[in-house]
């Protein structure tokens, strides 16, 4: 009797086969999610930019994306159709989810400058902290 007709290596193979179909599966969905972001950036580089469209697209490249990014540029295309206050809470919302992203601090910091300076002076001052830069101390 052949090795390869046991249970235990059919059993195997047939293992091996699903994990191997889900690493798949799970690479074909991160690269339409990569696909529907930059789809999105190209909408708002034209002229008028297709903030509806764009909106869509990085709503849609959030299935099962290991990156919160899509959720940033979501929120920067509601900054960018005057729906500020809703934008900033969606930033903070994906910054409590993620707090170690740097480009999300940044552009709270940004943000907020105009309207909530020592909210800026925060967001930089983390943003600062996960460069590994140390902030003079406070007199």
């Amino acid at each position: 009797m052949a090795i390869n007709s046991t249970p235990a290596a059919r059993s195997a193979r047939i293992l091996l086969s699903l994990l191997a179909a889900a690493i798949i599966a799970w690479l074909v969905i991160s690269w339409n999610d990569d696909r529907l972001q930059t789809q999105g950036i190209v909408l708002l580089e034209r002229q008028p930019p297709q903030t509806a469209e764009a909106l869509e697209r990085f709503r849609s490249a959030k299935l099962l994306n290991a990156s919160l990014q899509p959720g940033a540029f979501e929120a920067s295309v509601l900054l960018l159709t005057g729906e500020r206050a809703r934008a900033i809470a969606q930033l903070e919302e994906l910054l409590r989810s993620e707090p170690e992203n740097r480009t999300g601090w940044l552009l709270l910091g940004n943000w907020l400058s105009s309207e909530d300076p020592a909210g800026a002076a925060r967001a930089f001052e983390r943003a600062a902290a996960l460069d590994g830069v140390k902030q003079p101390a406070k007199p």
